[in-house]
């Protein structure tokens, strides 16, 4: 029994662990709107300088691997994606969401109001997001 509490605890620290170092030195920035409309709250992306991004949908949580150029941002795919049943307007938003975060997006930034727009190639919804303040 003890073997077995110890390596849960070993575990968990990894996981802790790896959810720090996953955060550590990335942009985060909160989804603010989708498809012009206001966003629900919740919906998160960050990016870190080894190309990795994650975040989450408002609902479910995602990572994967971006491949950035001047201007543009290219989702590879698949993204992870984790499968928590949502309410409706969550579900609805991360259909959206997951849909935009597939192939290359136009990124627009806006320095005065610091704000970064999504635009998908594909015509997916776009995505507005306001940097994360600590």
């Amino acid at each position: 029994m003890q073997r077995l509490t110890l390596a849960l605890a070993l575990v968990l620290a990894a996981l802790a662990t790896s959810a720090q170092a996953q955060t550590a030195g990335a942009t985060g920035w909160t989804l603010i709107s989708v498809g012009g409309q206001a966003a629900e709250d919740g919906g998160r992306i960050a990016f870190s300088a080894d190309g990795a991004v994650f975040g989450t949908t408002g609902c479910n949580r995602f990572n994967g691997n971006v491949v950035t150029a001047p201007g543009l941002v290219t989702f590879n795919e698949p993204l992870a994606v984790t499968r928590m049943a949502c309410q409706e307007a969550l579900a609805d938003q991360e259909a959206k969401v997951l849909d935009a975060l597939k192939g290359t997006s136009a990124l627009a930034y806006d320095p005065v109001s610091d704000r970064m727009t999504l635009i998908p190639v594909s015509g997916a919804p776009v995505l507005g997001f306001a940097r994360e303040t600590e």
